[in-house]
């Protein structure tokens, strides 16, 4: 194996460390926050002799009590960061500067809009996939999407966060959350950019074939480990980020197939672009 095609496979592989090291902990933390109703019980003396008591009322008065002013009640939740039950928590570690609606359709908008790239790229690889000189242009386009929306995503991924937000560069990578979302970043970013290249000619070696899939597998492997809390609108958000990755997963195993000619037909070269194209839909569908 020559030196490049080392350099470039060690690279790939500290790739995937990197991407391990930081969703790994990330789902750790997740899995380790015990669910709320468990410490109300906890405090509740559930499983031992002593009946629970009714929850009291806490009286914070103010300078002016006895005088008619009486404190005020207390917001269902603070800054999106404490939902009830049936709601996700907040999308990250950190006092976000949105209200939880605002936050919501924010992260709403951003997934519907990275469907809109998503969905034209795959429909533009679909087309070039026929072979017709008309569309030959679609080589060069449909990687140049993948590229605009990693900028897209890097302007909008997270409105707290730097360089836009209050938060510093330091306190942005040290919520796992938003670096998760900063990889997907330059994981979109790295696709574009590579396959553009590839198809004006520039990357010719069959390793650089290999960083697309590797790159979208990474980023199907952090949508299975990336959470947003506890509850039924969490869950359902994990299901959908679910759906998502184990179509990138395929349609990346039938991309390699089909370049290095392992099938014996065209139907993988329509295959994975469908699969991109379907995982579009699901972005545009995204709900919260």
């Amino acid at each position: 194996m020559r030196t490049n095609q080392r350099v470039s496979l060690s690279a790939l592989a500290l790739w995937s460390l990197l991407v391990c090291a930081v969703t790994i902990p990330a789902w750790a933390e997740d899995a380790g926050t015990p669910p709320e109703q468990e410490h109300h019980s906890l405090t509740a003396g559930e499983g031992t002799d002593t009946p629970a008591e009714p929850p009291q009322a806490h009286d914070h008065p103010l300078a002016g009590e006895g005088a008619g002013l009486s404190a005020p009640e207390h917001p269902p939740h603070m800054a999106g960061l404490t939902m009830p039950g049936d709601h996700m928590e907040g999308h990250h570690h950190h006092e976000p500067v949105l209200p939880p609606d605002q936050d919501k359709a924010y992260s709403e908008l951003n997934h519907h809009i990275a469907g809109v790239f998503v969905l034209f790229a795959g429909g533009l690889a679909l087309l070039a996939t026929s072979g017709n000189p008309r569309y030959a242009w679609a080589r060069y386009a449909w990687p140049g999407l993948f590229f605009s929306l990693g900028i897209f995503l890097f302007v909008r991924h997270d409105p707290e966060t730097w360089p836009w937000g209050p938060l510093s560069l330091w306190e942005s990578l040290a919520d796992t959350q938003v670096l998760q979302h900063t990889l997907f970043t330059f994981i979109v970013l790295g696709i574009g950019l590579i396959e553009w290249l590839r198809c004006r000619g520039t990357l010719t070696r069959p390793v650089w074939g290999l960083v697309f899939p590797t790159l979208a597998l990474s980023a199907a492997g952090m949508l299975f480990l990336h959470k947003h809390g506890t509850g039924a609108v969490a869950n359902k958000i994990y299901l959908h980020h679910s759906i998502m990755a184990s179509s990138g997963i395929v349609a990346m195993i039938v991309k390699v197939l089909d370049d290095t000619e392992r099938l014996n037909n065209r139907l993988g070269a329509y295959v994975w672009p469908g699969l991109i194209m379907f995982i579009g839909v699901m972005l545009l569908i995204y709900s919260e």
